[in-house]
């Protein structure tokens, strides 16, 4: 692991929890498993290049783990039903650009009605138009397209519904962490810790990537999902997993730019850097294995996706110990 630059990541208690990780997780993936997983990434980066340039503000380098994620989660399925999910997950990215200004320069009242449009657009998918010529519309489109097609998708009768909400969701916090961003350039005040996570279990969008991954694979389930508390509870689990790994590999960047994340507001309740970051990956831990428990006891319709959730939860904290999945660093020689 690099050692460069390491004021503020603790590599050391990184590569300590990482080996235990590995150690415990021991099994692996059977080697023609991984070659046939491997092989099914590069059969969909073609179409998914060429999806991309349709929408050229979904950033190139957003591809490869969207797609990763994709087939690690789900390796059984269809190749169409991966493509259409690894195009959900880009959404997640691409929002996220959008909202953060990582892409685009829109003023904040801007980005607030560019969100309202794309809750809209995925609830009615042809309630707005999407022309322009602005990276913010081009995130429209995608939206539009991957909506267009969860609309018609087998599962759209029974878990759209639930898809829509957590888009919403991840949409409307967002926009509170806009909110809470610019009070804190303003006059120093943070957020406190529960309320971050509150709000950044949706906005990290593995809840509704998870959620597309439903309409898309349309398991027999007769119930509510939306009144399903385990289904809430094993998304939230999956979105804090998520939110701590990436909040451990992406602090010397967001505290660069200006920006607070939970390690940041566990170090200013008085701990150290390598206390939080400990912290950090051993309530990332927590939730996985939360997360285990409530897959085994979703309705069983659910519980492969269930198993999915828990085979995703697994690929990404491993991942987050190697490298950032949101910001690949380029200077980094590791590999996954």
């Amino acid at each position: 692991m690099s050692t460069r630059g390491t004021e503020g990541r603790h590599f050391g208690v990184v590569r300590e929890l990482k080996n235990q990780y590995a150690e415990a997780q021991s099994l692996g993936i059977p080697k023609e498993l991984l070659e046939r997983l491997q092989a099914r990434v590069k059969e969909l980066m073609p179409p998914l290049m060429a999806w991309r340039e349709r929408f050229p503000a979904i950033l190139a380098s957003r591809l490869k783990p969207a797609t990763l994620g994709s087939v690690a989660g789900h390796p059984e399925v269809t190749f169409e039903q991966q493509l259409l999910i690894a195009k959900a997950g880009l959404l997640v990215f691409a929002v996220d650009d959008i909202a953060d200004g990582e892409i685009g320069a829109l003023e904040d009242a801007q980005v607030q009605r560019v969100l309202e449009r794309y809750v809209e657009t995925v609830r009615a998918p042809d309630s707005q138009e999407w022309t322009g010529a602005d990276e913010a519309s081009f995130v429209g489109g995608a939206v539009q397209d991957v909506a267009r097609q969860l609309h018609a998708a087998p599962g759209a009768g029974r878990f759209l519904a639930l898809w829509q909400e957590h888009f919403r969701r991840m949409c409307s916090g967002h926009l509170t962490e806009l909110r809470d961003k610019r009070r804190s350039q303003q006059d120093g005040a943070l957020p406190t810790l529960e309320h971050y996570l509150d709000v950044s279990r949706w906005t990290c969008g593995a809840p509704m990537y998870h959620c597309a991954a439903l309409v898309v694979l349309a398991p027999d389930f007769t119930g509510e999902p939306l009144q399903e508390p385990l289904v809430e509870q094993a998304l939230s689990d999956m979105g804090l997993l998520g939110r701590w790994m990436n909040d451990v590999r992406s602090l010397e960047r967001e505290r660069a730019e200006g920006k607070f994340n939970s390690l940041t507001l566990l170090c200013a309740a008085g701990r150290s850097e390598a206390e939080a970051e400990r912290e950090a990956v051993e309530r990332a831990g927590q939730h996985l294995e939360s997360l285990s428990d409530v897959a085994g006891r979703l309705p069983e319709p659910l519980r492969p996706w269930g198993k999915s959730l828990v085979a995703t939860g697994h690929f990404s904290r491993m991942f987050y110990m190697q490298r950032e999945f949101h910001h690949p660093e380029a200077s980094s020689s590791e590999e996954v």
